[in-house]
C-alpha cells in the first residue's frame, strides 16, 4: 500500500489509471489556496466510463475538505468546475486482490 495524490488544475480534467492489478482507493478532497476569498460552492466529479457523477460540493468556508470511501480497479477521470485554483485528491494505490470462489 502507497500514499497517493494528485493535484487537478482548474478547466483540466485528469484522467487517472490505477495500473496493471493495482486500485486506488479515494479518500479526500480538498480546495487548494485561493486567489479569491468567496463563499461559492464548487462541485466535484468523477467520470467512470459514460457516467459522469458528482462526488460532492466544496466550500471555502464551510466545506474545504470532504472525505469518502471509493475504490476504482479501472481508469477514471477528476474533475470540477473552481475557477480559483486547484482540487487535491487524496489516497492511496495497493494490490487489488481478488479471492477464488469454488464450485
Amino acid at each position: 500500500m502507497e500514499f497517493w495524490g494528485v493535484e487537478v488544475k482548474a478547466g483540466q480534467p485528469l484522467k487517472v489509471s490505477p495500473g496493471e492489478e493495482k486500485l486506488i482507493h479515494l479518500s479526500q478532497a480538498s480546495l487548494g489556496e485561493s486567489k479569491n476569498k468567496g463563499n461559492e460552492s464548487t462541485p466535484i466529479f468523477v467520470k467512470f466510463g459514460d457516467q459522469k457523477l458528482v462526488l460532492g460540493t466544496l466550500s471555502q468556508e464551510k466545506f474545504p475538505q470532504l472525505s469518502f470511501d471509493l475504490v476504482f480497479e479501472k481508469e477514471f477521470e477528476l474533475s470540477h468546475n473552481w475557477k480559483n485554483g486547484s482540487v487535491y485528491f487524496a489516497g492511496y494505490k495497493a494490490a487489488a486482490t481478488y479471492e477464488e470462489e469454488y464450485p
